[in-house]
């Protein structure tokens, strides 16, 4: 059984590697310029985080950068080559349906691939490191032979367990991603608002708002505190381009929480460019 998932996910290099998890890139267009967010691609328009970073500090409006998801054709052509190499089983978790088209192009990628192997589609409802704690507890499930039906339950539960909480630092990016209206970015901007926003139902709202960074950090941490409690807790932290942050947030949740097992990584890209430069992300999994 392979496990399979794209690049709205992050996830431990280590754990990519050890569980063989494939992960379908997530095309990247700077205007005119095309590049494929991946891990470990073999590819000349491979693009990498620090890549990505570096580029956005010299954009303008003519080459925003700016996401589209994997075709049905691209998902067709990845399953067929792991179908060749003797793969016949998968499992396949996406970026939130209510957040990308990625779930529809996997749909119909199966429909075409129909009666050449067994497929089974989840919906993550979610992106980063909320997707990535499901991914890499089915990817151990399934590297233990535990039954399929048992790997979709407990990813199931863990969707629902989940708490994600993160900052946004940057409105531009949210305005040009259609999060935020143009309007709520200049009144936030002019105030010096930074905007605390959660995953619910698989869609981004906002939760609070706050005016120092400072203040947005206590409001993640109270936020995860009052749905877990003092239950022992799996923490990440995704961090678009500021890793000082992203420490100083994990350090905090750290002692503010039951923490037994903790990550900090970089956010993932077509992430990123919807939440901006900046942005912080806190993902809770209680431990169960």
């Amino acid at each position: 059984m392979r496990i399979v998932t794209d690049n709205a996910v992050d996830l431990p290099l280590e754990i990519i590697e050890k569980y063989n998890i494939y992960i379908m890139p997530i095309n990247v267009m700077f205007g005119s310029e095309e590049f494929l967010s991946g891990v470990n691609l073999d590819h000349p328009q491979a693009m990498t985080s620090d890549q990505f970073y570096a580029k956005t500090a010299s954009i303008t409006d003519v080459n925003w950068p700016k996401t589209s998801q994997p075709t049905p054709f691209q998902y067709v052509e990845a399953y067929e080559k792991m179908i060749a190499e003797g793969e016949n089983e998968f499992i396949t978790i996406t970026v939130g349906e209510k957040l990308s088209g990625t779930y529809a192009s996997a749909v119909m990628a199966h429909k075409e691939l129909e009666g050449k192997a067994t497929f089974h589609l989840v919906d993550s409802a979610a992106g980063s490191i909320a997707m990535g704690f499901q991914v890499s507890e089915a990817a151990r499930l399934a590297a233990e032979g535990v039954d399929v039906d048992t790997i979709l339950k407990r990813v199931d539960h863990i969707r629902k367990e989940t708490v994600t909480c993160f900052m946004i630092d940057n409105l531009e990016y949210a305005v040009k991603g259609g999060r935020v209206s143009a309007w709520r970015s200049t009144v936030a901007s002019l105030l010096k608002i930074k905007p605390i926003m959660t995953l619910e139902d698989g869609l981004v709202v906002e939760d609070s708002k706050v005016r120092s960074k400072r203040k947005a950090l206590n409001a993640i941490i109270d936020f995860a505190k009052t749905r877990v409690g003092d239950r022992p807790v799996k923490i990440g932290v995704a961090c678009a381009g500021n890793p000082q942050n992203g420490q100083e947030l994990l350090e905090m949740a750290t002692q503010s929480l039951n923490v037994v097992d903790t990550q900090l990584l970089n956010m993932a890209i077509s992430i990123a460019i919807n939440m901006g430069p900046g942005a912080l992300g806190l993902f809770v999994m209680p431990m169960d």
